[in-house]
């Protein structure tokens, strides 16, 4: 089966644009086109396409997708962003937990503003105090 670029676009859930764009960036290749010039996109273009959809989801930037699908980009790029995920979550937890003590009437908890503090933030975040 072969596919327009408009329909290889809404088959995917994106915009032409974004397909044109994808070709630009050399991280989508260029399909055959047919004798009325028209482009006809493959299985495996539609297949790439949505793998480079999902990565960009993940926070993957474009600049960081290899030009062809490659056991590396998976291997390398993913664990990055994972840890990057991790650290966002950890810093938003403290976040929420410091937004509850204050919303409990309590004062922020600083490090500087000692052990009571402390407690009160591990408390809302369900943690262990430091001792």
């Amino acid at each position: 089966m072969a596919w327009s670029t408009r329909e290889l676009a809404e088959i995917a859930g994106t915009t032409v644009n974004t397909v044109r764009h994808y070709h630009r960036l050399g991280i989508l290749g260029e399909p055959e086109r047919a004798a009325n010039g028209y482009k006809q996109y493959e299985t495996s273009h539609l297949v790439r396409l949505l793998h480079i959809r999902h990565l960009r989801e993940l926070g993957v930037p474009t600049s960081r997708i290899e030009r062809h699908d490659s056991e590396t980009e998976n291997s390398e790029l993913l664990p990055e962003i994972d840890a990057n995920l991790a650290a966002s979550i950890a810093r938003l937890l403290r976040a929420r937990a410091e937004i509850q003590v204050i919303l409990a009437g309590a004062s922020t908890a600083r490090e500087s503003d000692g052990p009571a503090a402390n407690v009160a933030v591990a408390d809302v975040a369900g943690e262990e105090p430091n001792s």
